[in-house]
């Protein structure tokens, strides 16, 4: 109870600290865990083999079912429907390219037979708890690249469940191999049924009721749970498919709404826990976990970069995807927990699984960044070499990101005999636009290349109608003296554009409403 206090004491500091300086709360969180550990006061049976007689071990594992379950209520397939290509192959190569990476690594320092396994699983799949925290913190959950993200963590955590059900039973034999993927597979299948019509069915039964709605939400939890323990699999499995089961839309809303503080509360926890299961390492140890952090951290960006791009996102979107999934998972500390539990590693194996968490994830909110992209697409190789022809634009009215009201805009315009362009990154949207014959470009709207190409300088009127705030502040500085309508918020970001000299509309109908009163005003002009 002491050594859990102090972990409590730890995370609420590290969340003061972070409130304090500005600095992302996850390294912190996870530098006080490891202060905590080098220190000397925490206990650690778990490094001699005990796993079951070591706190923090237990603390790690509570935390982390809660956090599962948490994360798989976010992970609705409907959200990354319109993305499925770039999913399967974002996914299934990131985790098999990664994992053979992970796997020549181990052998090259010297790893062998289940040890290099381990480790191998352990790089092949990127952390669903940190990325979903990063796209909120940043906004942009539901950006493209965003939804193909997430749709990248649900593939890569079901093929990481599937493994897990597989090294549990490894060695028992191939008939209580097939019975787990069995029991797995029943479980899956209740989880979908839940999902596609139970979930809502439950909820509105107690939808006036926040109380009865939160233990429907724990007891759907605590099913899946026991069904894990029967089944003899981790109970991260039951969690993670309890979350998926209640991942529908509305529901989803509903019971993430519900669990966000306990979701934060222990997130604070498992991050603590994580950095003081860090005990004063070997030498040797240390290296080998550096070098297997490094390779997830310069081979994923790249790699799925690569995928990304070709399966049809922009080049910043893309890069922004493989710096958000450049981590290892925390069903690597599942994965190192199992083996040692089976005798398939030893502590020091896990040691390095444990390093390799700590030193990514504490990356991935400094390396997330949109700066970070901006200056790696600096370095894109076709960015270097082709430059497209500009286009022949004057006098037109560019609308940059479609947007929810962009065809309310579109349609006066067009009726008007107007010259528009609209420039969206979403190859789906692009693909409507073509078929709806509206003059069309699939980029960047932000990107000084873009702009410049598609006379952003020369235009008649800039509807500024992205995602980001910082995207229509960087329209403003390259196409000065053109009006610009952009799209905000927060008041703050209101101002933001009042000082560039924007104008700011603080939802879509109002900025219909004020691109009408322009364009009335501008044809009596004309008259």
């Amino acid at each position: 109870m002491t050594e859990l206090a102090l972990l409590l004491l730890l995370a609420a500091i590290g969340h003061g600290l972070s409130r304090w300086t500005g600095l992302p709360v996850i390294p912190l969180l996870i530098g006080l865990g490891m202060a905590f550990s080098f220190s000397g006061l925490a206990a650690h049976p778990g490094a001699e083999g005990g796993v079951e007689d070591d706190p923090l071990f237990f603390v790690l594992e509570l935390g982390l079912t809660v956090l599962v379950f948490a994360s798989g209520v976010e992970l609705n397939p409907q959200r990354f429907r319109r993305q499925r290509r770039a999913v399967l192959w974002v996914g299934l190569l990131q985790f098999t390219v990664m994992g053979v990476v992970g796997w020549a690594g181990a052998l090259a320092l010297g790893f062998a037979g289940m040890p290099a396994v381990y480790l191998a699983f352990a790089v092949s799949a990127s952390s669903t708890i940190v990325v979903l925290r990063q796209l909120q913190v940043s906004q942009q959950s539901f950006e493209p690249h965003g939804r193909m993200v997430v749709g990248v963590l649900l593939l890569q955590d079901a093929l990481t469940i599937v493994t897990l059900v597989a090294l549990t039973h490894l060695g028992a034999g191939v008939a209580p191999l097939a019975l787990g993927l069995l029991y797995a597979a029943l479980m899956a299948a209740a989880a979908w049924l839940l999902q596609w019509r139970g979930a809502r069915w439950l909820i509105e039964r107690c939808r006036s009721d926040e109380e009865a709605m939160l233990l429907v939400v724990l007891s759907v939890l605590f099913v899946f749970l026991g069904a894990s323990g029967l089944a003899g699999l981790p109970l991260v499995v039951g969690a993670f498919l309890a979350g998926y089961g209640l991942s529908s839309f509305p529901v989803s809303g509903l019971v993430g709404g519900l669990l966000q503080s306990l979701a934060d509360f222990f997130r604070a926890i498992f991050f603590v826990a994580l950095g003081a299961l860090v005990v004063v390492p070997q030498p040797g140890a240390v290296g080998v976990a550096a070098v297997l952090a490094l390779l997830v951290l310069v081979i994923t960006p790249p790699l799925v970069a690569a995928v990304a791009e070709w399966m049809g996102l922009t080049s910043r979107s893309a890069i922004e995807s493989g710096l958000l999934l450049a981590q290892t998972s925390e069903y690597s500390l599942v994965l190192g927990l199992v083996g040692l539990r089976f005798g398939h590693i030893d502590a020091e194996v896990f040691a390095i699984v444990a390093m390799m968490a700590v030193a990514t994830m504490t990356c991935t909110p400094l390396l997330a960044r949109e700066s970070v992209a901006r200056r790696l697409m600096r370095l894109h190789p076709l960015r270097r070499r082709r430059r497209l022809p500009a286009l022949e634009c004057r006098e037109h009215v560019l609308v940059l990101g479609l947007g929810s009201a962009g065809m309310w805009v579109l349609k006066p315009l067009q009726s008007a005999g107007v010259p528009i362009l609209v420039v969206d990154d979403d190859p789906i949207v692009i693909a409507e636009l073509d078929k709806k014959g509206v003059p069309c470009l699939r980029g960047d709207g932000a990107d000084e290349h873009t702009l410049e190409r598609i006379g952003a300088r020369h235009a008649r009127l800039i509807i500024a109608s992205m995602r980001r705030v910082s995207d229509a502040q960087k329209v403003l500085a390259h196409a000065k003296g053109v009006p610009v309508l952009a799209r905000v918020f927060e008041d703050h970001e209101a101002e933001a554009i009042r000082r560039l000299g924007g104008i700011p509309v603080s939802n879509s109908e109002a900025a219909v409403e004020q691109f009408m009163k322009w364009f009335q005003a501008g044809q009596k002009t004309a008259a």
